[in-house]
């Protein structure tokens, strides 16, 4: 996947869902007498101090049209919204910092709202599959209109196609897609009733728009702390925003991926989400006892590293949403390219110890992308059975490597060379050589072979494991050395683990130029994929 364009439909049914269906109807408030129609007024041009900012889209399918007065009800949603963040972020240590919004120059309490009508119906438009309908013929729109689109993520509002729009509202998306998201629009929707004393309890409000607007400026799920006595915006505060919205809140993880958002930084450049992350894992320890979780780690990365998350995500089902990820993190980055962190265990419910975990260390750059490494453990005897260890070697150097014979490698399917056998060699752990898949799918074994250019005296292997994809990861493999090419030393079978960097120690050191690889087998997590292809990020030697 592309990482700037990374595919999350984020849906869940039952008490934690992001679903805003299922309401029961009640009076409308606004009387059909006080209802007042759009009024047109020149607002002249919107302005902004951001380089970008939000778009604020509001789709009408083709058989509607706009619900009453609509501009200046979400005008004041958007700025309700904007100073949310703000005053959220402000505690977290990122003192004045929201998203970007678009304003009238003329009236800066309205802000630009671009009308798309749809080309189908309401009926074309339905909860499942309506967000990415409405999202392709708006993508047409910004295309046709490059001028329009003011930045990388987009708020769509959807008009209500239910009952009589007013507290009778549904029938259209509440999800993020992206850095999408989407929102109902009904008649009551306006700030005017936040808080007046008889709707505070109605899911359908704002609480639901705030947490799909986190969705669409990248943040995923995560829970708040067991010790921290409120609650989370991207666990269930949706729901629990409408009742008490001063224990509804960003977790300091949040935080830390909002800090690099594209909207979110007035000085932005054209290259933010773009670029090669060089993203390079030096050392990792992870380890327990029973008061805490720890995790060291050094790294190197061409794009900067200002923040550092870890999610202990609990697996209480197969679908559960990552709802109950409970995140630590650090803006501390040591000498540049370290983190040190300590986890107390108190802040994981008592409740999640009985499931698996996974645990994903996300490293967040300083252009809004992420690179991520997972790692798994259960509870035994009361505290996680994890001890990972990659310890730092010094690697022989690269530079004058080549892959002189590769089995096959795919230097089409999914972009030009993106699969291409000397990506193990570039010292990039977000590149990797994949065996052809594209126009064929040969199966194992696999093998590739380097000329180091030069005999060198090496002690053991570095293999780093891609890091977006689990099956194919290698797992088993056979080695063969060289010092012409022609007459080989036969080496042995070696077991690789399954995590993001492993080290193969030879059992005597070995001088050689040329080192043969053949993968015999590769890691399968028992999703009934076909693994008969193999990829790895980075091969090395120390």
């Amino acid at each position: 996947m592309k990482k700037n364009q990374i595919l999350y439909f984020l849906l869940f049914l039952g008490l934690y869902g992001c679903s805003m269906e299922n309401v029961e109807p009640d009076p409308p408030v606004v009387d059909d007498e006080e209802e007042e129609e759009e009024v047109v007024v020149d607002l002249g041009n919107y302005v902004s101090d951001y380089n970008y900012n939000l778009n604020v889209v509001y789709f009408v399918p083709a058989d509607i049209e706009p619900l009453e007065n609509y501009h200046e009800r979400l005008s004041g949603i958007m700025l309700f919204m904007q100073d949310w963040f703000r005053d959220e972020m402000t505690e977290l240590g990122f003192p004045g910092k929201t998203f970007g919004l678009l304003k009238s120059e003329v009236d800066p309490d309205y802000v630009k709202v671009i009308v798309v009508r749809g080309q189908g119906g309401q009926d074309d438009y339905p909860y499942q599959g309506g967000g990415n309908a409405a999202g392709n013929e708006i993508r047409s729109y910004f295309n046709a209109h490059p001028e329009e689109e003011a930045g990388a993520h987009t708020l769509v509002f959807m008009p209500s196609r239910t009952g009589e729009n007013g507290w009778d509202a549904g029938g259209v998306p509440f999800y993020g897609l992206g850095k999408w998201c989407y929102a109902l629009d009904y008649l009551n929707y306006d700030m005017r009733y936040w808080q007046d004393g008889s709707r505070q309890g109605d899911e359908l409000w704002i609480g639901g728009t705030i947490h799909e607007l986190g969705h669409g400026l990248n943040l995923p799920h995560n829970k708040h702390k067991a010790t921290d006595g409120w609650t989370s915006m991207m666990s269930w505060g949706n729901h629990e925003f409408n009742d008490t919205p001063d224990q509804v809140k960003l977790t300091f993880a949040d935080a830390l991926i909002l800090n690099n958002n594209q909207i979110m930084n007035k000085d932005a450049g054209s290259d933010h989400y773009q670029g090669d992350l060089g993203f390079n894992l030096k050392s990792m320890r992870i380890y327990a006892d029973g008061e805490n979780l720890y995790l060291k780690s050094r790294f190197e990365s061409d794009i900067d590293i200002n923040g550092v998350i870890v999610y202990n995500d609990p697996k209480t089902s197969d679908g559960d949403g990552d709802y109950n990820a409970i995140t630590w993190g650090t803006k501390n980055i040591i000498d540049g390219d370290s983190i040190s962190l300590t986890m107390p265990l108190a802040g994981i419910d008592q409740d999640f110890k009985q499931y698996p975990f996974e645990l994903r260390v996300r490293f967040c750059h300083v252009n809004g992308n992420f690179t991520v490494l997972k790692y798994a453990y259960a509870y035994e005897g009361g505290q996680p059975n994890i001890d990972e260890e990659l310890k730092e070697v010094n690697e022989i150097s690269k530079e004058n490597w080549a892959v002189v014979d590769v089995s096959s490698e795919e230097l089409v399917g999914g972009g030009t060379n993106k699969g291409a056998a000397s990506n193990m060699l570039d010292g990039k752990d977000d590149t990797f050589w994949h065996s052809q898949w594209y126009h064929a799918n040969p199966p194992y074994p696999h093998h590739f072979t380097i000329d180091l250019t030069q005999s060198e005296t090496v002690h053991g292997m570095v293999l780093g494991q891609r890091l977006d994809k689990y099956n194919g990861r290698v797992k088993t493999i056979h080695v063969k050395i060289s010092d012409d090419a022609n007459s080989w030393t036969d080496l042995g079978e070696f077991s690789v683990g399954d995590t993001t960097k492993e080290m193969v120690d030879f059992t005597l050191s070995q001088s050689f130029r040329y080192i043969k690889v053949t993968v015999t087998e590769g890691h399968d997590n028992g999703s009934g994929e076909n693994v008969s292809f193999t990829h790895l990020a980075e091969f090395g030697l120390y």
